[in-house]
């Protein structure tokens, strides 16, 4: 007869048959914990600032202008090209040539005539100027061909630097990590418990009852 375990050794027991089971799940729950980890504290900062223009209908000499919506959709597209970012007068900041049209992003809505134009960049500071640098051109590119389309385009807000970054974001990255982690735990568990069903045609995977069946028949 074996002498009894001690408290000692009966948690040793538990932990590794807890290891045993649910080893690789923990594995990977620490790893998307980890890796959310990493890339909040090592990705590249990146700063965003926001500037605010408006499309008005001109209809001083009685006649009807295009609705001024469906003109800030178009001039929301138009905004990011390079060819329209050459109508501003403030200086863009120097970045790797051709790669402005990343730093600026347009959005409009369908139903107000107000285009929001975002900067981003490694530095707050550079982060307003491209913002700023694109509703100051499309200001001017909206006055350009104010007499065509019948709208004008006016400045409702320059943007300001941000005082912290939008990204990398601590609270976020651990949570889409650990997120990321529980659900390849859970894969990996249900592969796992999948495997581990005996398949060996000699009915230790039947139930209790058809074994006896199987038993009082024989």
């Amino acid at each position: 007869m074996m002498p009894p375990l001690d408290g000692r050794g009966g948690r040793r027991g538990a932990l590794a048959a807890t290891l045993r089971r649910f080893g690789v799940s923990i594995a990977f729950v620490l790893a998307g914990l980890l890796g959310g980890l990493g890339y909040a504290l090592f990705a590249p900062t990146t700063y965003t600032a926001n500037a605010f223009v408006l499309v008005v209908e001109e209809t001083g000499d009685g006649r009807t202008a295009p609705a001024a919506v469906s003109f800030a959709q178009a001039y929301g597209r138009l905004a990011p090209l390079p060819e329209t970012l050459r109508y501003s007068t403030r200086p863009l900041p120097k970045v790797k040539k051709g790669s402005t049209r990343r730093h600026v992003r347009a959005s409009t809505s369908p139903d107000t005539p107000l285009i929001r134009l975002t900067g981003s960049a490694r530095t707050s500071r550079d982060a307003a100027g491209f913002a700023n640098a694109a509703a100051d051109a499309l200001v001017r590119y909206g006055t350009t061909h104010r007499a065509e389309t019948g709208v004008r385009v006016t400045l409702m807000s320059l943007a300001v630097p941000p005082s912290s970054p939008t990204s990398p974001n601590l609270p976020l990255g651990l949570a889409v990590g650990t997120a990321s982690g529980v659900l390849l735990a859970g894969l990996s568990a249900a592969v796992l418990s999948g495997r581990r069903r005996p398949r060996d045609g000699t009915g230790a995977d039947r139930p209790e009852s058809a074994r006896r069946l199987v038993e009082v028949g024989s």
